[in-house]
């Protein structure tokens, strides 16, 4: 994970979670780099497709327990997991260009009808927390957000302010190719059709990732 020390900037660029996406955006790191901000204000930029439900729950936790302000710049795309860390943010924007995506929790289930419905119990619990999350900055009831993630819904920086999940009209604008995984059922045109590769779950990750990966295996800074 990339760190700007002078700007108390950290890079949430490249999937999120160590397990599932092998090397990624962990809440270890994330851990690790707030502690060197400690009583100062952070900026975390993010440009991401998502990945472990879990690690970006912990990841905005972190963020919300951090003793200075926090703001969340989606610079690119913030989906899925990645929604939820930019959720965190007191104030949260989005740069120009920039999406957020949200939808139901995911998975991958073998075996019997027993244990495929059991997944699926599991998936809703996963839904729920989610869902307390969106609710906090989010308008609208419940239902009308739980909607949202069942239809997979994309939002604009203007759409995101009008729904809650940013509070700012924007950033200065930036250069980055969005983040695509395969998973996304209903990307925007200008996502489906970036340059950037696809992420696969469990599969070798993209180009785009890996160079994040090989830059990030320690976290590294700025000066």
């Amino acid at each position: 994970m990339l760190i700007d020390r002078e700007t108390r900037e950290i890079f949430v660029y490249g999937p999120i979670g160590g397990s599932f996406f092998e090397e990624g955006i962990t809440a270890e790191l994330m851990i690790e780099a707030l502690s060197m901000f400690r009583g100062q204000d952070v900026t975390v930029r993010i440009n991401s497709p998502g990945g472990v439900a879990d690690q970006g729950i912990a990841i905005y936790n972190a963020l919300r327990r951090h003793d200075g302000e926090v703001t969340t710049v989606v610079d690119a795309v913030a989906a899925s997991a990645a929604s939820v860390i930019a959720a965190a943010g007191r104030k949260r924007k989005t740069s120009k260009g920039g999406k957020w995506m949200i939808h139901r929790a995911m998975s991958l289930a073998f075996g019997n009808s027993t244990e495929m419905r059991k997944a699926a119990e599991v998936l809703e619990t996963y839904d729920r927390s989610i869902l307390e999350i969106y609710d906090s900055v989010m308008v609208g009831t419940p239902d009308d957000i739980e909607a949202m993630l069942d239809a997979e819904t994309w939002f604009t920086g203007e759409e995101a302010l009008a729904i809650g999940l940013a509070t700012e009209a924007g950033d200065d604008a930036v250069s980055v190719e969005p983040a695509v995984a395969a998973w996304y059922k209903n990307a925007p045109k200008a996502v489906a059709a970036s340059a950037a590769p696809v992420v696969v779950p469990k599969y070798p990750t993209s180009r785009q990732a890996a160079e994040i990966r090989n830059r990030t295996m320690h976290l590294t800074f700025k000066r």
